[in-house]
């Protein structure tokens, strides 16, 4: 999982001093000779990615004077040593010097369109240290001559050269085909809000679609309405008030192993069958210290768990392993979810605090990390192996198993709110549902796409219809 924090424009005092005095002595405009191949306008864009993964910071300090005669014609940003240098494009590498005075280690990329883009004072020394001793696979990931896709690894930020006495940073340059210098800021700027026209920076890996992740999913709004996407409803809670039913404030979907029907849990407890879901017993006669919030049932299908607020969990049908209805917690349980044997589960907090019952295993949590909202739910991979944590925002949180994005990563200018985290039935993907409607699939989930709602409707849960070929762990392990 890749988490990438940029702070562009935010002046370091000593930066913005020397840039001022800077501007004060040598007023801009008068181009030392040598140097007069620049675009002084300073605003021409360049779609590309951005060149750095982590956390820098970077100032428009286009032009600024250097000592000899020279202007900056880059833009320098300042990060920790060994942060990945990604590929600003498809290209390939045509200059590329292990060692050398002034700027040390750099690379030039070269696009098919003619346009280079330099990496200067990579990183040169053991990662941890300030040695020096330059070992190519510290520095570079490439080698002269090699071509890369766009926001593939290159080499690394450092201080070679005259960076020595000057921070670890990467100085980023970009060089028209007519070998005219741009300003690279606006350009860099583009790619941090997500390329031309987007709001946020676009990060993680690109999907990769395949129709055995799912057969469709239902979608459950705020008055226990199923939205069906890609697949038709069994029913839902209008049909059992319209029979004389009684139904509360819905919670929870579940849907059956074999695909044909789905639970809905209300806030009350009470446990409602469609489909070919079985109905084992709830908690409607029952008085509760507080809502009922989530229910999950065993790989094979028979009984479930319900969850209620204060962590208590009441079994129908299957075993019952634990719970934290009389432990104190830094924050409420908000779901559940089972292991593969069935023999064990997880309850989840909104701090993302994970308490591990039966042969359920702990991968991880987010409960001691401070986090930009609450975690929603949990998602856990087919085989039983590692789980996803999912935030209200859309991040997403990968524990012994592989990330494949978030939303926070798309570059939306209006992010949604996430109410459910749904793994692919291949365990290499999943489905992210928002409030206002829309879904958003990673990894191999297909994109079947949301549901539109009428004004005051909300989604609150989704669950996936299998068709779920058995899988033995993740992919892959991270």
């Amino acid at each position: 999982m890749s988490n990438t924090t940029l702070r562009p424009r935010r002046l370091l005092l000593v930066l913005a001093l020397v840039g001022f005095l800077v501007i004060v002595a040598s007023p801009a405009g008068a181009i030392p000779d040598g140097w007069t191949a620049v675009d002084e306008s300073g605003d021409s864009v360049r779609d590309i990615v951005f060149p750095v993964e982590g956390e820098v910071d970077y100032i428009d300090s286009w032009l600024f004077a250097r000592g000899g005669g020279r202007r900056h014609l880059g833009v320098d940003m300042m990060g920790e040593k060994y942060l990945p240098l990604l590929a600003a494009r498809a290209s390939c590498v045509t200059s590329l010097r292990h060692g050398g005075p002034g700027g040390g280690n750099s690379l030039t990329l070269t696009d098919s369109d003619g346009w280079e883009y330099h990496y200067v004072h990579v990183n040169n020394d053991t990662p941890g240290t300030d040695d020096g001793a330059n070992v190519y696979e510290q520095a570079f990931a490439v080698d002269n001559g090699d071509c890369v896709a766009a926001g593939e690894v290159v080499a690394y930020l450092g201080d070679s050269g005259n960076a020595e006495g000057s921070g670890p940073h990467l100085h980023f340059e970009i060089q028209n085909p007519d070998g005219i210098w741009v300003n690279p800021y606006p350009s860099v700027e583009t790619a941090r809000t997500g390329g031309i026209g987007a709001c946020g920076p676009i990060v993680g890996p690109e999907p990769t679609p395949h129709p055995d992740s799912g057969d469709g999913y239902w979608l459950l709004d705020g008055a226990g309405r199923v939205h069906g996407v890609g697949t038709t409803s069994h029913g839902d809670l209008d049909d059992v008030r319209a029979d004389g039913g009684e139904a509360s404030e819905p919670v929870a979907i579940k849907s059956t192993v074999a695909g044909a029907g789905y639970w809905i849990l209300d806030a009350d407890g009470r446990v409602f069958a469609f489909g070919d879901a079985g109905f084992y017993g709830d908690m409607s006669a029952a008085e509760l210290n507080g809502p009922v919030l989530g229910l999950e049932t065993p790989v094979d299908g028979e009984g479930y768990w319900l969850v209620a607020y204060d962590g208590g969990v009441f079994a129908f049908d299957v075993p019952f392993l634990g719970s934290m209805g009389a432990l104190p917690l830094n924050s409420p349980v908000i779901s559940m979810a089972s292991t593969q044997s069935g023999a064990g589960y997880w309850l989840v907090a909104g701090d993302g605090g994970v308490f591990a019952f039966g042969d359920a295993n702990f991968h991880g949590s987010t409960g001691a990390l401070e986090l930009n909202t609450t975690v929603t739910s949990m998602a856990v991979h087919p085989s039983g192996d590692g789980y996803w944590l999912y935030a209200r925002d859309g991040g997403v949180f990968a524990f012994g198993v592989p990330f494949y994005g978030s939303i926070p990563g798309l570059g939306l200018c209006d992010q949604p709110e996430a109410v459910a985290l749904r793994g692919s039935d291949t365990g290499l993907g999943y489905w992210v549902a928002t409030a206002d409607g829309q879904v958003f699939a990673f990894g191999d989930a297909l994109d079947l796409g949301g549901t539109a709602l009428t004004a005051g409707e909300s989604i609150i849960d989704m669950a996936v219809r299998h068709h779920r070929p058995m899988v033995e762990g993740p992919a892959s392990v991270e």
